[in-house]
């Protein structure tokens, strides 16, 4: 296991990113279209991937794109367009320093690219990401696990942030988008958050029964776009309401249900049956875990609820101590114990599965923790270590570009062609999304005997000015 300098590495995520302007492609869109319209990753569409000598990749060095002011992006090189390919680069350039390069008009030109996309109707950024509501591919319930509403959510949520780094807001006001302003709505919102069923999505396009891990990036989004309407439209009734739905309504369902694990399975005083079961009897909800399948209904728990605790703490929310404590306990049982990844609770496997989200789910929130409770520090301090050395150990391409899962292609949705990364080529989110993990552990960590790993520790980080991809700062 071979850890970079930061300098290196550094050096290596800059070049990839010049690498990224976009160009015709790396899959074929028009065959996967006559083929379905299926999940972009399935070996089926295999025949859809341009081979890597046919691919054109367009080279644009930042100060190309400062003096021309085009921040157009693709999520990988030789890819198209992509409007997360775009907001990735901003954060990458944010953490490697670079971002100070730009001019105010600079700044201003990308804000203006954004919001070119974004529509009068939803208050959406419409693309290039997703394809439209109508298009053929939502239509299969089975390759369909997560909805346009579910994906555009996930994009306002993650974009926003990275508007506010380059000191802007959003062309329309969030509050008048028909979808984006709907969490001002009180009945609206209980509506979202109760009654849900917490077990697997069935294929069946009933999407309000899904697992934890997809209601916990569902719970999330409301209070991403409820907290962002309070600071781009302070001092407006639309900014107190949304405060007022945070704290009365957002916040008073994650009070009322933390579960015995310190995170969310379902409404406690609703149906039993809508609990989280998993594989697991209905009515187990086991604190402590013992079992591949235990640690399985809790990974699944873990995976969804840092996205709330994402926001808790950067909101600055009280949580119960104890429900702290469940919480550290809970994520320190799911890291490998050979490959030191954080993962699904196969713990004694070797080979476990894990991917850049069951990492910086766990690694974010022990930060959080470690930084707000004086518990298990030792272990915490040791596991922060260990999942960085595994990560910049393991999972840096050939580029020199963190990656999801070796071997495997990438796309952040089942049917974005945009997003899409072909296995090992390297992926714009991939890379800057995977990073905030690796940047949490350094905020805690002192020092490493691996003299790559402390190149990164050393490091003074910069800090996000809202929820996503934030981390506390950590007075020893």
């Amino acid at each position: 296991m071979s850890v970079p300098t930061y300098e290196k590495f550094r050096g290596d995520v800059l070049r990839f990113a010049e690498r990224c302007g976009p160009g015709a492609g790396v899959f074929d869109e028009a065959e996967w279209e006559a083929n379905g319209a299926g999940r972009v990753c399935d070996g089926k569409y295999k025949s859809c991937i341009v081979p890597p000598e046919k691919r054109q990749v367009r080279v644009l060095t930042l100060e190309e794109r400062c003096r021309n002011n085009y921040w157009a992006f693709a999520s990988t090189p030789g890819g198209v367009e992509s409007i997360e390919g775009s907001h990735s680069a901003v954060t990458t350039l944010f953490f490697l320093g670079e971002l100070e390069k730009l001019s105010a008009d600079n700044r201003t030109a990308w804000v203006d690219y954004f919001n070119r996309f974004q529509d009068p109707d939803t208050g959406y950024f419409a693309g290039p990401y997703i394809p439209p509501a109508d298009h053929r591919s939502w239509r299969n319930p089975g390759d369909c696990t997560h909805t346009w509403i579910h994906l555009h959510d996930h994009m306002v949520s993650s974009l926003c942030s990275v508007i506010s780094v380059l000191g802007g807001k959003s062309k329309i006001p969030l509050s008048r988008g028909r979808m984006t302003g709907r969490f001002l709505d009180r009945s609206c919102l209980r509506d979202y958050l109760w009654g849900r069923d917490w077990n697997d999505y069935a294929r069946d396009g009933n999407y309000r029964r899904h697992n934890p891990w997809y209601v916990g990036n569902e719970f999330w989004f409301p209070a991403c776009i409820l907290w962002q309407i309070t600071r781009w439209e302070a001092g407006t009734p639309a900014a107190i309401q949304a405060r007022k739905m945070l704290d009365e309504v957002w916040y008073d369902w994650h009070d009322r249900n933390f579960g015995v694990n310190g995170f969310w399975y379902g409404d406690l005083d609703g149906a039993p049956e809508l609990l989280w079961r998993g594989n697991l009897k209905a009515g187990h909800h086991p604190a402590v875990p013992a079992t591949a399948d235990e640690r399985y209904w809790l990974a699944s728990a873990v995976m969804g609820g840092a996205h709330q605790l994402w926001f808790y703490n950067f909101d600055g929310h009280p949580i119960p101590d104890p429900v702290r404590r469940a919480q550290t306990d809970s994520m320190l049982a799911l890291q490998n114990r050979h490959n030191r990844h954080f993962g699904m609770g196969d713990i004694d496997n070797p080979k476990g599965w894990s991917c850049n989200c069951t990492d910086i789910d766990c690694m974010t929130v022990l930060c959080m923790n470690f930084c707000n409770q004086d518990y298990r520090r030792d272990d915490c301090l040791r596991a922060l270590h260990d999942s960085a050395l595994a990560v910049l150990g393991e999972r840096i391409n050939a580029d020199g570009v963190l990656q999801s899962t070796v071997g495997v292609p990438f796309s952040h949705a089942f049917n974005s062609v945009p997003t899409y990364s072909p296995a090992d080529a390297g992926n714009m989110l991939d890379q800057s999304f995977y990073l905030w993990g690796v940047i949490a552990a350094c905020e805690v960590l002192e020092g490493s005997d691996d003299p790559g790993l402390a190149t990164f520790i050393n490091r003074r980080w910069p800090q996000m000015p809202a929820n996503f991809l934030w981390v506390p700062r950590h007075s020893s």
